[in-house]
């Protein structure tokens, strides 16, 4: 077949199988364009999740009759400055939009030109245009997408159900509502409002909660923690959520661009990172994170789409970020979830249907609570049975001595324990110290059940604390310490380790990053084209496959530009360690003991959660048990 020019409209159904995937893409596009034009209000309205029917309108400033003509041709646009081709400070810029629609739709603009009297409407069929006319409209912009695809039946089979393309619609809708609290939007489909929220007036960053609250809800916000880092003309802001606040999916990771919504593997590696010592690796973080930074530093160009981006200098922008979230997380580090303790009182709850809340109604409502005098010679309410013990007095001085052969690395530094007072006096004092004083958010130590949780009391609620799961992480965190003070110990091997790996790739870019690496523990050397050589590892990491590691070294850093696998790898043995070493659940520990670990937890970092992610305790407040046995 002979070289030949496309036709102009198989040119624009061509580059709407780029630009248009499915009925979200339409709807992105124009509600973008609503943007561009300065709406405060944008209303969407679909049928048939879109297949049938999309309608955009706005209240931007409009356009023109000539205008309105050009803006249906390709390549025609008015927001690139073809002198700076990076500065694009628009969502749209390519000018593909609308004749792709047009090209695979029956299309209709209809607009009027802010302080004009006169509206115009342009349609288009299949791609055929047809002639301009005068029209009825009070401002802005209404554009009507019907029978979305019936130029391409083909592409129509590709599109999933109507609930799965709805779906990706309102997220779709969500996210730039998230990032553009100043406008209104609805989002209508089949009558029924499904996203709607109302413009705010004010600073960007003040008007951002409220907008979060109404798209996130205020779970979100009460679980998470500030991110709020500038430096030059890069600023990064927004919330994410605390260790012990996550999610199976990244569905709810929201990242922006300069208020555009992007998917960018630098910032969600970047993500990961920030969280690989305290989620466990199939567990994600929910997060809202605004990067704002000059657009000669960031490509928005690479995809028809504008979903992916391209840093100048991603190496920077990655650190930046995860800098930013950790010193985030490290403000919140000691604090659970609320949804722990709602899903524990919720569960304990009896349904409203229960005989047990009709008043009267209980079985044993007659039931008399022996009095002393009875109770010495009535003991009918105890099990029938002659094994069965009736003392259950626990001898206090007993308890103190079951545990004699263990005890803690660190003492209590800061309670100086009075010599002229008795044990019991002295332990009574600084239980009312520890519930009294609110920096000691865990309270005192009551009680131990099932030799696994320790049950602590503040002035407002209960506390349940996991001490296996908690001392893991103290003992987590001391390695860590350890770790950055002295570095990473090397061992030299006796006979260094040549590995082969499969290109001259993979070895450059372990040779590229051999000073990182020494950092970590790792000294190499290249060695021929293709060739490592290994001299000395981390001694953390005892006796693995050293093939295996640098190979899997080699295809992330490729991947992704970042060690991960060595980091990762060195994580894991840590936490190794410290589960190892750390109390065992079925220890019996004293009352001081116990209160010991407490306060080491206050003074810890990141003692909310286990090296896993998982709760290291849950807090009861006394108001909403109060509620469970009807006092309040």
């Amino acid at each position: 077949m002979s070289i030949k020019i496309l036709s102009p409209s198989t040119i624009n159904k061509i580059s709407a199988g780029e630009v248009i995937e499915r009925p979200a893409s339409v709807v992105k596009e124009l509600v973008e364009n609503a943007i561009d034009a300065g709406a405060t209000k944008i209303d969407i309205i679909l049928e048939e999740a879109g297949k049938n029917l999309i309608i955009v309108k706005d209240n931007g400033f409009g356009m023109s009759q000539e205008d309105l003509e050009l803006a249906i041709q390709r390549h025609a646009t008015s927001k690139l400055d073809e002198e700076d081709l990076l500065n694009i400070n628009s969502f749209g810029f390519r000018g593909e939009a609308l004749p792709s629609i047009g090209a695979i739709s029956k299309f209709k603009i209809t607009s009027k030109k802010k302080y004009t009297d006169t509206a115009y409407s342009l349609s288009i069929n299949g791609g055929i245009q047809e002639k301009t006319e005068q029209a009825a409209l009070d401002e802005g912009t209404v554009i009507e997408v019907r029978d979305l695809f019936f130029a391409t039946p083909a592409r129509l089979k590709f599109l999933r159900t109507d609930k799965t393309e709805l779906m990706a619609t309102i997220a779709l809708v969500k996210k730039i509502a998230l990032s553009h609290p100043h406008i209104g939007f609805t989002l209508t489909h089949e009558g029924k409002d499904l996203v709607k929220v109302r413009k705010k007036e004010g600073n960007f960053e003040e008007i951002l909660n409220s907008r979060i609250a109404e798209i996130m809800g205020m779970e979100f916000l009460t679980n998470s923690a500030l991110v709020d880092f500038k430096r030059n003309d890069i600023s990064l802001y927004g919330y994410t959520s605390i260790p012990t606040y996550n999610k199976a999916a990244a569905e709810e990771q929201f990242l922006f661009i300069n208020n555009r919504p992007v998917k960018d593997k630098i910032l969600n590696v970047a993500l990961k990172v920030a969280y690989q010592d305290f989620l466990a690796r199939d567990r994600h973080a929910v997060s809202t994170l605004f990067l704002k930074l000059d657009p000669h530093l960031v490509d928005v160009n690479v995809h028809p789409a504008k979903t992916e981006v391209r840093f100048h200098d991603p190496n920077f922008i990655r650190s930046i970020v995860i800098s930013a979230i950790k010193e985030a997380l490290n403000s919140e580090g000691q604090r659970v979830s609320s949804t722990l303790s709602e899903s524990a009182i919720n569960y304990m709850k009896l349904p409203n249907n229960s005989p047990y809340l009709a008043e009267n109604n209980h079985p044993n409502n007659n039931f008399q609570i022996p009095t002393q005098k009875t109770f010495s010679r009535n003991n009918s309410w105890l099990p029938q049975n002659k094994n069965v013990k009736t003392n259950f007095r626990i001898d206090y001085a007993l308890s103190k001595q079951q545990n004699s052969d263990y005890s803690f690395q660190t003492t209590l530094d800061s309670i100086q324990l009075p010599t002229a007072k008795t044990e019991d006096q002295t332990d009574q004092e600084l239980a009312n110290t520890f519930i009294s004083d609110t920096q000691y958010y865990l309270g005192a130590a009551k009680a131990q059940l099932h030799n696994t949780y320790i049950i602590s009391q503040t002035e407002d609620s209960i506390i349940i604390t996991d001490q296996h799961a908690a001392h893991e992480r103290l003992g987590y965190e001391k390695i860590k310490e350890q770790i950055k003070q002295k570095g990473i110990i090397k061992q030299r091997l006796l006979i260094p380790e040549i590995i082969e790996l499969s290109s001259r790739e993979k070895a450059e870019i372990i040779d590229d990053n051999k000073a990182s690496l020494s950092d970590l523990g790792l000294s190499v050397e290249k060695f021929g084209e293709k060739s490592i050589i290994v001299s000395e590892m981390p001694s953390i990491l005892g006796d693995i496959n050293i093939v295996k590691l640098i190979n899997d070294l080699a295809d992330h850093l490729l991947a992704l530009g970042e060690n991960i696998a060595l980091t990762e790898l060195i994580e894991h043995v840590t936490e190794t360690y410290a589960c190892h070493y750390s109390i065992r659940a079925g220890r019996v520990l004293s009352t001081l003991e116990m209160n010991e670990l407490l306060r080491q937890m206050e003074s810890t970092p990141f003692s909310a959660q286990c090296n896993h992610g998982r709760p290291t305790y849950v807090e009861l407040k006394l108001k909403d048990i109060e509620k469970l046995f009807g006092r309040k």
